[in-house]
Parts: C-alpha cells; structure tokens; sequence
C-alpha cells in the first residue's frame, strides 16, 4: 500500500479497491438473479423440501451473504501486497464467484441436475478455500466469508433434496 505524508493509505487507492471488491461482488450477483428469475416458473413447479425458505426470504438473505463477501474481498485487497498468500486469497475469491454462476446456470438455465450437483459440491469446496485463504491474510475477511459458506452449502443440500425428488 502506498502511505501518503501522514502514514494513511491514499484514498484513491482505497476508492479503487472498493469498487473492485464491490463489481466482483455484484457482477456474479447479478448474473444469478438474471438467471434464477428467468427460470422462477419452472423452479416454483419443483418439488421442494420442508427446509427450503420462500424466495422471498431467500432473496435478501442471499443479498446480504454477497454484501459480507465483497466486505471480506475489500478487506483483503487492502492488505499489503508484498503478503505471499494475497494473490491466492484473490484467485480463490474469483473461482468461488465464477463457480457461483456456474452452478446457478447448470440448476436453473440448463437443467441438469447431475452438473448441478457437481458444480454445487464445487462451489462449496471453493467457499472452504476461499475463506481459508481469506483467513490467512485477514481473520476478520475469513471470517466474514462464513456466512457464504454455511449458505452455499445449505443451498446444496437444498438442490440435492430437489433431485432426489424430482428424479
């Protein structure tokens, strides 16, 4: 980081970081409400488990899990970047977005659950990576990323129930 005259970390520096953080954040977001939306009817035909909340529930919930990983992901771009494990901690962050996408493309848009459990298990595995390797740079960054992972995994089991169901 570059300390201006009085120590403090320039705030175009901090400006630049947040919008990072806050466009990795809501891209993939907003890919999968594109995606979930344009499939509500056939996912509201499905037959879902006792345990899965309404959409209505889901929704701003899911809001807030992407508020506390882009959070997170500030925190860590704020590190200093002679850290060794950053430039990991920022590729894990990265697959664990993009795999996001992907797993709410293969449930929602392409229908198939056999890849969408297979992407699910993934972004689960790279929600585990990730907040390790957040927790490496910044405890408080990994620990922000705990939500998404309880909730990643929750909404795995959530799509495994609906497969079992829906055969």
């Amino acid at each position: 980081m570059s300390p201006g005259a009085t120590g403090t970390v320039l705030p175009a520096r901090r400006l630049r970081e947040a919008v990072i953080a806050a466009s990795a954040a809501l891209v993939p977001f907003g890919l999968e409400i594109i995606i979930v939306a344009s499939n509500m009817r056939r996912f509201g035909g499905l037959s879902t488990p006792s345990f899965a909340p309404p959409i209505w529930l889901a929704v701003p919930v899911w809001v807030g899990v992407m508020v506390l990983s882009a959070w997170a992901f500030f925190r860590v771009l704020c590190r200093p970047d002679y850290l060794p494990d950053r430039p990991g901690a920022i590729r894990a962050i990265g697959m664990m977005l993009g795999l996001g996408v992907v797993w709410c493309w293969a449930f929602f848009d392409g229908r198939h659950p056999t890849l969408g459990l297979l992407t699910g298990a993934m972004t689960a595995a790279a929600a585990g990576l990730t907040a390790w390797r957040f927790t490496i740079v910044d405890r408080k960054a990994g620990l922000l990323l705990l939500p998404s992972v309880l909730l990643i995994l929750f909404a795995a089991l959530i799509e495994l129930s609906i497969s079992v169901r829906s055969g």
